[in-house]
């Protein structure tokens, strides 16, 4: 993410939390966080949505990239501390137009790095078309399908919800 400092402090500028929170209506992001708990019931995986206005701007400054940022919320938000090591962070930076996921080592293990490169692909075409909340559906589709495939509810009373299904707008 190789850009000029002041460009992308400026985006960072241009992105306070509530303008942003026009694309992210809440409505839409209950709706999306009682989807997670559904798509749940699937497969053994926990995930958490993320969705980061800007950052500080000493953290631009001193070059904070999504990818660090996206394995932050992983640890605070204890997305790493399930059962079955069956966590995964969908993380959006607004301002700096990036989509990460970052799963657990009980998922990583299984799925390739190249699965989740697409379902950040097709979030983010979504989003250049301006269709966010629609971006944000068919990224939890896209991992619905990846952990059904590679960690499914095997019926044995392990797809226990331990995470939080809130999608927080930050």
């Amino acid at each position: 993410m190789e850009q000029n400092k002041f460009k992308r402090l400026w985006q960072h500028w241009l992105h306070p939390k509530l303008r942003v929170e026009r694309y992210f209506p809440t409505s839409d992001l209950q709706r999306i966080s009682r989807d997670i708990s559904l798509s749940e019931q699937n497969h053994q995986g926990q995930i958490r949505f993320v969705i980061e206005s800007r950052y500080p701007s000493n953290a631009v400054i001193q070059g904070l990239e999504p990818r660090t940022r996206a394995w932050q919320w992983f640890g605070e938000l204890g997305v790493w501390d399930t059962e079955m090591n069956s966590g995964v962070l969908i993380y959006i930076s607004f301002a700096d137009r990036v989509v990460e996921i970052v799963a657990d080592r009980g998922i990583a293990a299984k799925v390739s790095p190249e699965n989740w490169q697409h379902t950040c692909q097709v979030m983010r075409e979504s989003f250049k078309q301006g269709a966010f909340v629609s971006g944000l559906e068919s990224g939890l589709k896209e991992v619905n399908q990846i952990l059904t495939t590679y960690l499914p509810n095997t019926g044995n009373g392990q797809s226990e919800n331990e995470l939080s299904d809130e999608v927080i707008l930050s």
